[in-house]
């Protein structure tokens, strides 16, 4: 009986919506600054034309800030829909955050494949990552994860374990043998690594920042969209997404529970959108980032920044592990690695 009570309230403000008459309706999109905003700023444009309701931006330093934002919030929510990364919604769902998604309120997900989709979360891109450096500052191609530890690069190389959730330091325990499940690899290679490391960054825009300034020549961990519209044949920059592994990151966007069914239905109508075949390449050809849409084409300017898709040898990181273990891994990482 409850069950076909909150569907009835669903359908009522589904309705509502479709029918126009949600104009008043205001949401909050929980989103990376920079970049992401003037990519965002068009498009939450062009759906308040089209549905009447007001998408407001918020910005978050990064997938941790916004789990650390959305948690305060549990009692009083602030927040409608949340753009993430897979270990933070993956943690926002077993804490109870999220809503379940209504498929019946997605009619572009029949286009995306089952594996980007969860209760709680829809993959809208997927991003690249892997190596970015000053060609004018580092003597030699950059290929693999393994050149980082070449002795040329003493002193020009900045990490973050914060950023991707400690995928720097599974990356690492990969090239030494082992895993996020036989972490210890890691941390021998990343403490055989710091003699090249030059420093460490928290956030996306430090990660631009200091690159740009010549304080690090290479970021060893990186994501292609904090730097994608900054590429190109006169660029001095070169990104490289190593093989075996390569590192994917589904984009998850989720939906906050507790804001009420018709923001909540109104969220769901955004979170369409983001999956529509037009949103989906604006996006894609924005951030040099995989289309989830599977009728969406992928951009033009993304050949040769990476691979063409189908892409291999891409890792399934374990995040329930990495999660579980995030905590104590930082407080080790700062003692052993961050330390000088």
């Amino acid at each position: 009986m409850m069950r076909r009570g909150i569907a009835a309230v669903m359908a009522a403000a589904a309705l509502m919506l479709a029918a126009g008459t949600a104009g008043a309706v205001e949401i909050n999109f929980l989103t990376w600054g920079g970049h992401y905003l003037d990519t965002y700023n068009p498009m939450v444009k062009d759906f308040e034309k089209k549905t009447g309701i007001k998408v407001n931006l918020v910005v978050q330093a990064g997938a941790k800030d916004g789990l650390t934002k959305i948690t305060a919030q549990r009692n009083d929510p602030q927040v409608d829909i949340w753009g993430s990364i897979q270990s933070t919604a993956e943690a926002a769902a077993a804490a109870g955050l999220l809503a379940t998604l209504k498929p019946e309120l997605l009619p572009n997900l029949k286009d995306v494949p089952k594996g980007f989709v969860t209760p709680t979360s829809v993959t809208v891109v997927n991003s690249a990552r892997g190596i970015i450096y000053r060609k004018d500052l580092v003597p030699f191609e950059i290929k693999d994860w393994k050149d980082l530890w070449d002795p040329r690069l003493k002193n020009r190389v900045g990490l973050s374990y914060v950023i991707d959730t400690g995928s720097t330091l599974v990356m690492a325990a990969l090239v030494g043998g082992g895993s996020e499940k036989d972490i210890e690899p890691g941390f021998a290679k990343m403490r055989e690594m710091k003699p090249n490391i030059a420093g460490f960054f928290n956030t996306d825009p430090e990660s631009v920042k200091f690159l740009e300034n010549g304080e690090f020549a290479v970021i060893g961990y990186a994501i292609l969209a904090n730097f994608y519209l900054k590429l190109g044949p006169n660029s001095n920059l070169r990104f490289v997404m190593p093989d075996k592994p390569k590192f994917l990151a589904g984009i998850p966007f989720t939906i906050v529970k507790g804001r009420g069914a018709e923001r909540e239905a109104a969220a769901h109508k955004f979170l369409d959108y983001l999956l529509s075949v037009e949103a989906q390449e604006f996006l894609t050809g924005r951030f040099g980032q995989i289309p989830a849409n599977a009728k969406a084409k992928l951009p033009e300017n993304l050949r040769g920044a990476i691979p063409e898709p189908p892409l291999t040898n891409v890792y399934d990181v374990d995040w329930g592990v990495v999660n579980a273990n995030y905590a104590k891994w930082k407080e080790r990482w700062d003692k052993e690695i961050q330390s000088r």
